[in-house]
Formats: C-alpha cells, sequence, structure tokens
C-alpha cells in the first residue's frame, strides 16, 4: 500500500494580484494535511470519507475516468477534484508508455474543523481542495513506480495538479494553493498564463507533452523567513464562497479596468518589497509590508464592491494591530482567516488572548 499526504495553506501577501500573470504572492504551506492511500484492486475504486463517498467503481478509457453508478449533479461536483485528479495522472503515464494498474485510492482529511459558540462546527479553508488533488495524483504515481520528491517530479506533480485542479474549478484561480501543497514550506509564487493553458490542451495535446513543456511566467522559488517569525492564525467562523468573489472582481476589471491594474499592480510592488524584506531579515519593513499589503486589498474591497475585509476581519485586524502585530486577511477574503505576524511571543499570546475575548478563533498551525 502506498500512502502519502500533501499540506494545507495560507496566504502570506499577494492576494487577488496573483491571479494577473507576472504579480508574485508569498503563499505558506501548513501543517493541515490531507492524506491519499492507494493499493491494488479489482478495478479503480475512490473512496473519499469526507465527502461520503465510498466505494465508488470507475473505468478508464485511456482518456476518461468513467463512474459505473449513475451520479447526481451534485455528486459529481463534489466528485470533481478526485475525478479529474485520478484521470489527469493516468492519462499522463499512459502517455509515457506506462499502463495504468487497477487500484483503490481514498482520502482523508485533517483539515480543522471548529466548534463554534453555538455547538454548530464550520469548516475552515487551508485548501483542501488542492491538497487532495495532490495527494492522489503523488500517491498513484508512487504506486506506478514513479519519482514524487525530485525537484523534476515536484514540478510535474504541480503541473498535473493545475490541470487536474484548474479545470475542475471551472478555470479559475491562480494555483497557488496547487503549489503550496506540492512543494511545500514557503514560496514565492508567480502564476502560469492560463490562457496558453486552456489553448494547449483544448487544441487536444497530450498531457505529458503539456506537462513537459516550458510553462512562461510560472515560479515557485522557496523563501525562508526570519527564524523568530511567528504566524497567528484566527478564524472569523465563517467561510465564503471564492467563485462569487471571482466573478465581482472580473466585473470590476471589465468596467474600470485602469483602477484595477493600479491596485494589483500596488499589491504586487508590495509584496515585491516584501520578498526583499524577508531576504534582508528587516523584521519593521516585513511587518510594514503586511500593514500596506492589507490597505491595498481594502482598497480593492470598496471599488470592486466585494465585502472581502468583513467587520469580522476589520475586529481580527485591528485587534492584533493593537497588540503590537501586524494583519490581515489571508486567501480571497468576505470570511475565513486572518493571519498576524510578529516576532515576540508575549505579542503572539496577547493577540490569540484578544481575538477569544472579541469572538475570533485562534487556530494553531505551522509552517509545513
Amino acid at each position: 500500500m502506498i500512502e502519502v499526504k500533501a499540506p494545507g495553506k495560507l496566504l502570506l501577501a499577494g492576494e487577488w494580484a496573483v491571479l494577473e500573470v507576472g504579480n508574485p504572492c508569498i503563499v505558506m504551506a501548513v501543517d493541515k494535511y490531507v492524506n491519499a492511500k492507494v493499493e491494488e484492486s479489482q478495478g479503480i475504486v475512490i473512496s473519499a470519507k469526507d465527502l461520503g463517498f465510498e466505494n465508488l467503481e470507475a473505468e478508464f478509457d485511456g482518456k476518461e475516468l468513467k463512474f459505473k453508478k449513475d451520479l447526481s449533479e451534485e455528486e459529481k461536483e463534489k466528485l470533481v477534484m478526485a475525478k479529474n485528479s485520478v484521470e489527469t495522472s493516468l492519462r499522463y503515464l499512459k502517455e509515457s508508455g506506462i499502463e495504468p494498474k487497477k487500484f483503490s485510492v481514498s482520502t482523508e482529511s485533517e483539515i480543522t474543523s471548529i466548534t463554534l459558540k453555538d455547538g454548530s462546527t464550520a469548516k475552515v479553508g487551508f485548501g483542501s481542495s488542492a491538497a487532495a488533488v495532490v495527494a492522489i495524483i503523488k500517491a498513484v504515481l508512487k504506486f506506478h513506480g514513479q519519482d514524487i520528491e525530485s525537484a523534476e517530479a515536484k514540478e510535474k506533480i504541480y503541473k498535473l495538479g493545475c490541470i487536474a485542479h484548474y479545470f475542475g474549478q471551472g478555470k479559475v484561480g491562480s494555483a497557488f494553493d496547487v503549489a503550496a501543497s506540492t512543494y511545500g514550506g514557503v514560496i514565492v509564487y508567480r502564476r502560469f498564463d492560463p490562457k496558453w493553458l486552456v489553448e494547449e490542451l483544448e487544441l487536444g495535446k497530450p498531457v505529458k507533452e503539456v506537462v513537459e513543456s516550458k510553462w512562461q511566467a510560472f515560479e515557485a522559488s522557496p523563501i525562508k523567513l526570519p527564524e523568530d517569525f511567528i504566524l497567528c492564525v484566527g478564524f472569523v467562523g465563517y467561510s465564503a464562497s471564492t467563485k462569487a468573489l471571482v466573478v465581482k472582481m472580473r466585473d470590476f476589471k471589465a468596467t474600470n479596468e485602469a483602477r484595477y491594474n493600479e491596485i494589483y499592480g500596488g499589491i504586487g510592488k508590495v509584496v515585491e518589497q516584501l520578498i526583499e524584506a524577508i531576504k534582508q531579515k528587516d523584521k519593521e519593513k516585513i511587518m510594514q509590508g503586511i500593514k500596506e499589503n492589507r490597505v491595498l486589498l481594502k482598497q480593492l474591497a470598496e471599488e470592486s464592491g466585494n465585502d472581502l475585509e468583513t467587520k469580522e476581519l476589520t475586529t481580527l485586524i485591528e485587534a492584533a494591530d493593537a497588540a503590537g502585530a501586524a494583519a490581515k486577511f489571508s486567501g480571497a477574503g468576505a470570511g475565513d482567516c486572518g493571519i498576524a505576524v510578529c516576532f515576540d511571543k508575549e505579542i503572539a499570546e496577547k493577540v490569540k488572548k484578544v481575538w477569544g475575548e472579541k469572538g475570533i478563533y485562534p487556530i494553531e498551525v505551522s509552517v509545513a
């Protein structure tokens, strides 16, 4: 039996702007994992306990994975990432001259669920869909005797993961979460050219050829945070639909492209400065960069009509700032998590304490 895992993610800086080719973000892999197991079987079988599926049988016809059981549209949507991951891996193997074997694959998520004050539970968004995609691809490739550890192998896994995840999401997103789950640690990420990728695949090019091509603009470079860097993470008690936010952001670009480009370019510039500050271990400039990123995200929210920094996220940020940290929301916004950065354990404890008092749920996570 093959067992692998892939970490979740949190964005340190560069939200939204990373959607445009050339703009960097800084993304951290975090120690909330999705585990995948693959073992020999009489046919292809998929189980995803977190999604409520066990022992779903499927067949691979060389191009497509088809489930033997009729699925509802809701079930198809839930399974799209698992289906795409297995399908993309098998297409790559077959095109590489490796005959796919029969196997069962199962996934289980360690992604955090929080019990809220009213007794209900809420899932915290650490990028579980991207982590599941990467874990499944790694497990299927390893089961077929493929290297999954070298730098070349990781780039291949990232690209296969992009193909599976990007199309599973309806061609939205920058795939920074796929990169974090693939490479681990802290990375400076710049996205691939999405138009190029769509054109290549829609032209019917083999997955192997696309994966082995040079992806223009793509970068995933490790960067080392200062030794005394402390990350605090707080959850506001609810999440948002990233897809809905993206639609509004596209409308903003269509109606006011000059301002859209100005704000996105400003975020990109702040992140470039933050990258340099991290390399120089300049703690004051690191904190300043986080704060400047927050200001630009607020401008983006106001001008796009997206409520990215909700009142609960504002509470989280202002409480952390008052305690001596630098804070912002992490990811798409409109709910979910905020982060606070500092270099002093007493400040970190003060941040977590005041968050708890204000109804924010502190979450213990570390860089994976």
